[in-house]
């Protein structure tokens, strides 16, 4: 009894640890923005759901991955799946200059990060049904090879000299107006703030998109049906089949019959085939009547018979051949 209560305490708290597990997020695989993140993600798919017929063709034969994944998703979006019309998103644009750090407020997404990649989803309210926009990003190593390269080009007295410019014409020294800047655009040194700026006039970005999952939004109804109408079709798919199935083995029932006919049909011109022998005249003497008492012309008909049922396959002991009567047909 006690060591029934120890194993479901056991498996009580391993029950507890994973769940724990499984709720932490796990850290970013890399550093990004998550604001810029979603932003880009969206601006992806605006950009490829609007493409031309001899667009879409060049992407799904010559481009990349992601483009083939992007095209070929929101075209099955739009035929097979009969969405309608795309809602716009807000983009990069708007969120730099009008959108701030709220251009997100009414935007549904999320985001997951694995252990090597980031996984943004967005939901694009369509005209028919809302249709869920998965892009997949990993690290991008060109972006900071970029990034290393153009830091080491700039002097940074350029910079100052620019600030003590705009400083003297607002009446104020060059260091009040880089805290007024620094403030505004949430860095602490004119290093940052070179970086930043570099960063904002770069069209690469720390991360890229790999891939891109377009699919509708089922209710929950809808996905009930749909599950509900697959097991009809398989369960009927396999009764189909049984049926089909026992048919054939009721057909067995006629085998024998049909393959007994053919043996017996060659049994039966194999014995038409067969020679029969010659009668001995000159062991048959000239007698009328009942000739049965000669007992030579018995054992000669007797070993004749024997002979015949042997070459007929009629392999029974000749001790069973016993002749009655023998008389001569004129």
């Amino acid at each position: 009894m006690k060591m029934r209560k120890l194993l479901l305490l056991f498996s009580i708290l391993a029950v507890m640890f994973s769940l724990t597990a499984c709720s932490e997020e796990k850290e970013k695989p890399f550093d990004y923005d998550e604001t810029e993140i979603v932003i880009t993600a969206m601006d992806s798919f605006e950009q490829y759901r609007k493409v031309s017929d001899d667009y879409k063709d060049y992407y799904l034969e010559a481009g990349t991955e992601f483009e083939k994944s992007a095209v070929k998703g929101i075209d099955q979006a739009v035929n097979n799946d009969k969405v309608g019309e795309f809602e716009s998103f807000k983009t990069p644009v708007e969120y730099y200059y009008n959108g701030g750090p709220d251009a997100l407020a009414n935007i549904d997404y999320t985001i997951e990060n694995a252990d090597d990649y980031v996984m943004v989803t967005v939901i694009n309210h369509a005209q028919n049904r809302d249709v869920e926009v998965k892009v997949k990003f990993v690290e991008n190593p060109d972006f900071f090879i970029d990034l290393d390269q153009k830091k080491a080009s700039i002097d940074p007295d350029d910079y100052r000299a620019k600030f003590e410019e705009m400083a003297s014409y607002y009446g104020m020294t060059a260091e009040e107006l880089m805290d007024v800047y620094f403030s505004q655009f949430g860095v602490s040194s004119l290093d940052e703030f070179i970086e930043m700026d570099v960063v904002n006039s770069m069209t690469e970005r720390p991360f890229k998109a790999v891939e891109m999952v377009v699919s509708p939004v089922y209710s929950k109804k809808e996905l009930m049906g749909q599950a509900g109408m697959n097991t009809l079709i398989g369960m009927g798919t396999v009764f189909v089949v049984l049926i089909f199935i026992s048919f054939i083995i009721s057909l067995f029932k006629f085998l024998p019959k049909l393959f007994g006919k053919k043996n017996k049909d060659k049994d039966e011109v194999k014995v038409l085939s067969a020679p029969i022998p010659a009668p001995i005249p000159s062991l048959v003497p000239e007698a009328s009547g009942d000739i049965s008492g000669d007992d030579a012309l018995v054992a000669v008909i007797t070993a004749a018979i024997h002979a015949y049922e042997a070459a007929n396959g009629n392999t029974d002991s000749k001790d069973k051949l016993v002749v009655r009567s023998i008389k001569r047909v004129r």
